[in-house]
């Protein structure tokens, strides 16, 4: 079992809930995946393991995944919501407009701004996710060739 899955398990268990064998399914796929997954590339994937589980069951899986902070739900430019293990306290990404490039950030990069927030407004239990947008060097380049 992925570190990932086994860690979520635990937390599952200490929620009251179990570890489905659906859940299981949807925690892998996302700890495998080398990028965001939308919730179809996730139906896809899932449905490769076992063709019985249910859109609805991904979407309500997903939700609870996502209410106990075990994946986490980005509204990145450019279409649906994706989804990711949600691993560390901040997450930041640096996304294309125009061909939607993904770069994950240093979670350094906003050094101690996540303690500070907590401290000054009395947060607790806080994330930070970070979307800066801009234009990749090369679609920049396609951009000005055209004016």
């Amino acid at each position: 079992m992925h570190h990932f899955v086994h860690s979520s398990n635990e937390l599952l268990r200490k929620r009251g809930y179990r570890l489905t064998p659906q859940r299981f399914m949807i925690l892998s796929v996302i700890q495998e995946a080398e990028q965001h997954l939308s919730v179809e590339q996730i139906q896809e994937r899932v449905q490769k393991r076992n063709p019985y589980v249910s859109l609805s069951t991904i979407y309500r899986t997903l939700e609870l995944l996502r209410e106990l902070g075990l994946v986490r739900e980005n509204h990145l430019p450019g279409g649906q919501p994706r989804y990711e293990a949600a691993e560390g306290q901040a997450h930041h990404h640096l996304v294309c407009r125009h061909c939607h490039a993904t770069i994950h950030l240093n979670e350094s990069l906003l050094g101690n701004l996540n303690e500070q927030l907590q401290e000054q407004y009395g947060y607790h239990g806080l994330t930070l996710d970070l979307v800066a947008a801009g234009y990749c060097d090369e679609c920049w380049k396609a951009m000005q060739q055209q004016t």
